[in-house]
């Protein structure tokens, strides 16, 4: 059906003594009333590439906390798969037919051996858990970003650096027992029949510290972490979007660049964190044989060597760095919409 244009009775004085935004919006009428979907695509242009949107106050923490939580737990189902692989990948002493040789391999054996919802195994406790732990850790670096701010300077790295590593912190008091029931449904032939009864069995056998026995050593990993990713997102942003435009690409882009740097420097404490939450059946001992972060890294050194350190840091990047911008993204994406 055909748009017929409609003649507006409107002088030029009656325009102008209408506000901004009204003139704006009868202009734009005039202009597109014969082409409704050009306006309706040039609107979402405007929407996305709002150059307003860096500079949107950051003080309402309900935005945080929702779009923080919305992130957290999209990104962990998106990469859940690649986690589970990591976790097995960093294993000090698996069977002969858990050691796989890549991301890829790892995956197609998986499937093949214990069909595809092994890749899923342990992702409940994770959904209940990385909505609040994420929730909290948006949260904390906002308002902690702007107490830095004003103290070290918006754009400085060290105050980013701070503002992570406090949003660190906030975060794995969270996480450190939902990563240990995780880790633990994650392993090669997990004797756990689900996470309410590997809880449960953690609790009985091992006592409430089970949950937290990683919780030093995943501190000492995600606070240079943070520190590195914070810092490093926020050069990457301004760097590739130096006009403060709303481009959800800088935003991945920059999440996984920022993501893949950290997870490669901080691979050792993560194979480290990962023996001491899988507490794995070495030199047949069947009680828990690591205790801390300095017997953990011992352990390591003996059983696997130096390069025992660094096992699993592909696969380590490889989640990381795209799980790092598709949370960015969303964040970003669900902040500004909340905000507007």
């Amino acid at each position: 059906m055909a748009v017929s244009r409609v003649a507006i009775p409107m002088s030029t004085e009656s325009l102008n003594t209408l506000p901004t935004t009204d003139r704006s919006s009868v202009s734009d009428g005039v202009e597109y009333a014969g082409n409704i979907s050009q306006y309706v695509k040039d609107w979402m242009e405007r929407f996305y590439e709002d150059d307003e949107y860096e500079d949107l106050p950051t003080e309402n923490k309900a935005v945080h906390i929702i779009a923080g939580s919305v992130a957290g737990i999209s990104e962990h189902c998106m990469m859940y798969p690649v986690d589970l692989v990591k976790t097995r990948m960093m294993a000090v002493s698996p069977p002969v037919e858990a050691k796989y040789r890549g991301v890829m391999q790892s995956l197609r054996s998986i499937i093949a051996t214990e069909g595809v919802a092994r890749l899923w195994r342990g992702i409940p406790v994770v959904l209940v858990g990385a909505g609040p732990a994420h929730g909290m850790y948006f949260m904390a670096y906002e308002w902690a970003k702007v107490g830095t701010g004003k103290r070290f300077g918006k754009n400085n790295p060290f105050g980013h650096m701070v503002a992570g590593a406090g949003a660190s912190l906030v975060h794995d008091s969270v996480m450190a027992p939902v990563d240990a029931v995780k880790q633990r449904m994650q392993q090669f032939k997990s004797r756990y029949t689900s996470n309410l009864n590997c809880a449960q069995s953690m609790l009985a056998k091992e006592g409430v510290g089970s949950f937290y026995r990683a919780y030093s050593t995943q501190i000492c990993m995600n606070v240079p972490h943070q520190c590195i990713h914070f810092a490093c997102y926020e050069y990457f942003k301004r760097k590739l979007n130096p006009s403060n435009e709303y481009r959800p690409s800088v935003h991945v882009v920059s999440g996984a660049l920022a993501g893949g740097i950290a997870a490669a420097v901080t691979t050792p404490l993560d194979v480290c964190k990962t023996l001491l939450n899988t507490q794995p059946q070495i030199s047949g001992s069947e009680v828990a044989v690591t205790r801390g972060i300095m017997n953990g890294f011992s352990t390591i050194h003996r059983v696997a060597g130096f390069r025992g350190l660094w096992q699993g840091c592909r696969a380590r990047v490889i989640t990381t760095a795209p799980s790092t911008g598709i949370c960015w993204c969303i964040y970003e994406a669900f902040k500004y919409g909340l905000s507007s």
